[in-house]
């Protein structure tokens, strides 16, 4: 039974089309160190990007999740990730708007199903998910672990590029509790 769990996993993984587009999403981050980089998603998703964005701090981005009391404003050269798996989620559309609407030059990345989210986005990152087993994955459970490993991909990459080395993350990391 867990062999075809993985299985759907991968198979879904190998079907990422818009390779190019994570790698523009590793550039935008790597190509702006002083700029701020905003998360935001509801739900689930949310979740995902609320891990994304703890990992880019531990990197050393001065990352935010919208919503939370730390977040600071946006500014220009600014980017906000958000995460939807359906492109069409009712926060994250008005968000996206009224951010075109004032002409702000934000750079705006969306991860999921294309929607309106995805056709505002400067970077879309589409992760259909089709057809897939729903035993294995009940309620969106497949697009939030795709998203979830793509994201921790990215991440890999920005350390790579960025030749941050696992010990000088966990000096970032939470060292409170």
């Amino acid at each position: 039974m867990l062999e075809g769990y993985i299985e759907e996993v991968i198979l879904h993984l190998r079907r990422l089309k818009e390779i190019d587009n994570v790698k523009l999403l590793v550039d935008e981050i790597a190509s702006s160190p002083h700029s701020k980089i905003f998360t935001y998603g509801v739900g689930r998703s949310g979740y995902i990007a609320q891990a994304f964005t703890m990992r880019l701090m531990h990197l050393g981005f001065n990352a935010y999740f919208v919503g939370e009391p730390n977040c600071p404003a946006a500014e220009e050269g600014d980017i906000l990730v958000v995460i939807s798996g359906s492109g069409r989620t009712y926060s994250v559309v008005n968000m996206v708007k009224r951010i075109r609407r004032e002409g702000r030059s934000i750079k705006i990345v969306s991860i999921g199903g294309v929607g309106e989210i995805g056709k505002m986005s400067d970077i879309h990152i589409e992760l259909d998910v089709g057809e897939y087993n729903r035993e294995y994955f009940p309620m969106g459970t497949l697009f939030e672990e795709l998203a979830f490993i793509l994201l921790d991909g990215v991440i890999y990459l920005l350390k790579e590029r960025l030749n941050i080395s696992e010990e000088e993350m966990k000096r970032r990391h939470c060292n409170l509790l």
